[in-house]
């Protein structure tokens, strides 16, 4: 009877209404438990302005970032490329030291060998017409200053910099000029002196500077529109006003524009400057690009103009301590002015200067003055009176050099001469290294 009951309809309906009744119950449950949640749990809040603004910070820091880096690797990476391709040839790094590279570049054959050195940041560059002139009569020699043009910036001990000084000098002043352009010609390069050395504004310190300390390495100096120690003495206020507003401000801003690959941008866009480029070939006209673009080139520029106090004190201290060699002619060559636009202030204190160059310093010189011209643009528009000059220079040392070696040729060999030797020593030895402690 119990079994009969169980398997009728009315059995299996009842079990099945007893299993939705069930089923509802439970999803009733839920749902009263999920309502009950959502009441106690807050709604989120919504983003307040001050985390707006933060985010917004952020992501215009890193889009100025990116933008300011690509200008940066760009030209950092095309100057790299335009190292390799631009050096002039013939021409190579000489290793000077282990840290230092300068270019160097010597064309033609014959001696004395002539050395051109390039006005305050300027590169071998400048003198490209008139070393092409001088090579057709003897070797000629012009090169970059550390951290000009291809050449390689000076090594500094960054962690003890005052360490780095006491050794070699200070970087970018005569002194250090003068020992790397000794290593540069006589120690690694091998060029038999005397030299002829042609030097213009700055150039004209450095030449001077070197043949009074390294006696015996040059016999005649060309010292075109001349920089002399002191000029800042006649018109201080005009004259400082006029290196700061010509040069280093104007310096500055095309360092900085190099730095960040700004000039190389405005280059390709054709929104900078227009470049002087007038009877230029293609490929000097890329060189002089890359120099424009080169942020290292510029602030080597800087620091000789910056430490120009200092190299004068050490010309000055040098003529105090240590004769000028009387046996190395001396031809000065000036113009009418020296910058038509520096004002007459300027003008009048170069001129000053010149004169007491020419008057009290070198009074056996030889005085050129050239009419119409403007001294700072003398090696560009009359290389000629100087290409004379250095022509003059050149027959005359050759004939001394010849008088000597007939003298000699007549002396029994005991009462010979013997050849002298040049000090195989740096102007400022380097001081021994420090000690490890064990």
């Amino acid at each position: 009877m119990s079994a009969s009951t169980s398997s009728s309809p009315s059995g299996v309906r009842q079990r099945a209404s007893k299993s939705s009744s069930g089923a509802d119950s439970a999803s009733s449950r839920t749902s009263a438990r999920a309502t009950l949640a959502a009441k106690k749990t807050p709604p989120a809040p919504p983003r307040g302005l001050l985390s707006r603004c933060m985010r917004s910070c952020f992501w215009t820091v890193v889009y100025v970032v990116v933008a300011a880096a690509v200008p940066m690797v760009m030209n950092h990476a095309a100057l790299h490329k335009e190292r390799a391709t631009l050096m002039p040839t013939p021409g190579s790094l000489v290793r000077i030291n282990q840290y230092q590279r300068l270019f160097l570049r010597c064309i033609g054959h014959g001696s004395p060998v002539v050395v051109l050195e390039a006005p305050m940041g300027e590169t071998h560059l400048v003198f490209e017409k008139l070393q092409m002139s001088l090579a057709k009569h003897t070797r000629v020699c012009s090169y970059d200053r550390a951290g000009l043009g291809f050449s390689e910036r000076p090594y500094m001990n960054r962690s003890e910099p005052s360490k780095s000084a006491k050794a070699r000098g200070i970087p970018h002043t005569v002194e250090h000029m003068a020992e790397d352009l000794y290593k540069l010609l006589v120690v690694e390069s091998g060029l038999p002196p005397p030299y002829i050395m042609v030097g213009a504004e700055l150039g004209s310190v450095i030449s001077r500077f070197f043949a009074q300390i390294f006696e015996g390495t040059v016999g005649a100096l060309v010292l075109v529109d001349p920089l002399v120690e002191g000029v800042e003495n006649f018109e201080q206020a005009a004259v400082r006003r006029h290196w700061m507003e010509t040069r280093l401000h104007p310096w500055q801003k095309q360092q900085f524009a190099a730095a960040a690959g700004i000039y190389r941008i405005a280059l390709l866009t054709g929104t900078a400057a227009k470049v002087d480029t007038a009877g230029l070939t293609e490929r000097q006209q890329a060189r002089k690009k890359h120099l424009l673009c080169q942020p290292a080139h510029w602030q080597a520029s800087v620091e000789e103009l910056f430490l120009l106090n200092e190299t004068m004190a050490q010309l000055q201290l040098l003529w105090r301590i240590k004769t000028f060699p009387t046996n190395i002619s001396v031809t000065v060559l000036t113009g009418d002015v020296h910058n038509p636009t520096a004002g007459d202030a300027v003008n009048k204190a170069w001129r000053q200067a010149q004169e007491h160059l020419v008057s009290k310093l070198h009074p056996t010189c030889e005085h050129r003055k050239v009419a119409g011209a403007a001294g700072h643009t003398m090696i560009e528009k009359r290389s000629a009176q100087i290409h004379e000059s250095v022509l003059k220079a050149l027959d005359t040392l050759r004939g001394q050099q010849e008088a000597l070696k007939a003298a000699d040729s007549l002396k029994p060999a005991s009462q010979a001469v013997p050849e002298r030797k040049l000090p195989d020593i740096p102007l400022m030895p380097p001081s021994a290294p420090p000690a490890i402690p064990l």
